[in-house]
């Protein structure tokens, strides 16, 4: 009879455990999921992704934006006319104008007022990977030059071209804005990740070396170099590599990285557009040409093809069209 008892106490023990155990693993898959959710939105003017790579798209939700020999406009009928006549990249959207890197004049950063296509110059040092945040543009400057660094500007201010803050003196390029911190790749230090606070302080080493690329994406840091691409989270750590092909840039969009190693023409190396999910798999080939500048936008995949003389093309995500977006809107 005791043992009896003894018996039934350890199978109430047993399945009490088994509940804990239980109840605990469902809070943790809880709380994992809340977490995965709880990741920075902030909208910097353009995606993450897009930024990340210069991006030479934009929208504002009713007309369609790209830059080439000059920046486009495309209107809901499919009306394409000419914005402004500068060459130019990083295009972002915000509070009414397009801000963009403009190489006509030195690289400076311009804005063109979307309502009345008139265009100042936003700062006088040259630069790019624009970000905007709330008011403050933040933007990255030419890396090797005296004026090496990363700049922002109070756009709730008059401008003064001339003279935008400087935050740091690092050679930094591939700047974007996370949690509340400016991540970019140190091309002093091996190409190492970086992050600070936006006033420069608590500078910290996030991840890798000979860092090509990289965004952010559902909570996630993404990022490419000569070994592939990789994934962790934006302090580097739970580091996972998802691809072994070479890459100097990519970009996710609705839950695929697309990713690409592009250089000279004469490069042995693998230059194909490549199309993969987020946990590496099913990773497939949608062209062999190269591509640089790629961005998404609305269904599309945009990018410069190195192949066909830089001209801008676009694959449709399921991967049945592939045309020139300069000769289809008239522009080349």
């Amino acid at each position: 009879m005791e043992n009896k008892q003894k018996m039934s106490k350890k199978m109430k023990l047993v399945i009490w455990g088994g509940i804990a155990a239980a109840v605990a693993i469902v809070f943790i898959a809880v709380a994992t999921y809340i977490s995965s959710k709880n990741y920075d939105k902030t909208w910097i003017g353009n995606t993450h992704g897009n930024v990340a790579n210069r991006s030479i798209v934009a929208s504002d939700g009713e007309n369609f934006y790209f830059a080439d020999d000059a920046i486009y406009v495309v209107d809901a009928q499919n009306y394409c006319q000419q914005l402004a006549p500068v060459e130019a990249t990083d295009l972002v959207v915000h509070d009414g104008y397009l801000y963009y890197v403009n190489y006509t004049d030195n690289q400076h950063i311009y804005r063109t007022n979307l309502k009345t296509r008139e265009s100042e110059p936003v700062s006088e040092l040259s630069g790019g990977y624009i970000n905007i945040v709330g008011d403050t543009l933040y933007y990255a400057s030419l890396y090797g030059t005296s004026y090496s660094g990363i700049y922002k500007v109070d756009l709730s201010k008059e401008l003064d071209p001339a003279n935008p803050e400087q935050i740091t003196v690092d050679w930094a390029s591939n700047l974007l804005y996370y949690g509340g911190r400016l991540y970019f790749v140190n091309q002093a230090d091996t190409g190492r990740l970086y992050s600070m606070k936006v006033d420069g302080s608590d500078r910290a080493v996030s991840a890798g070396r000979a860092t090509s690329a990289f965004l952010f994406y559902e909570g996630n840091l993404y990022y490419a170099n000569v070994y592939g691409v990789y994934r962790c989270k934006p302090d580097g750590s739970n580091l996972t590599q998802l691809s072994d092909i070479r890459s100097s840039t990519l970009n996710i969009a609705d839950g695929y990285i697309y990713h690409c190693f592009y250089a000279d023409t004469n490069s042995t190396y693998d230059q194909s557009l490549y199309r993969m999910k987020l946990d590496g798999s099913k990773e497939e080939k949608l062209t062999s040409d190269s591509g640089s500048y790629i961005t998404c936008l609305d269904g599309f995949i945009y990018f410069r093809n190195v192949y066909k003389g830089q001209d801008i093309y676009r694959i449709n995500a399921e991967n049945t069209i592939f045309e020139n977006v300069l000769k289809l809107y008239g522009a080349n």
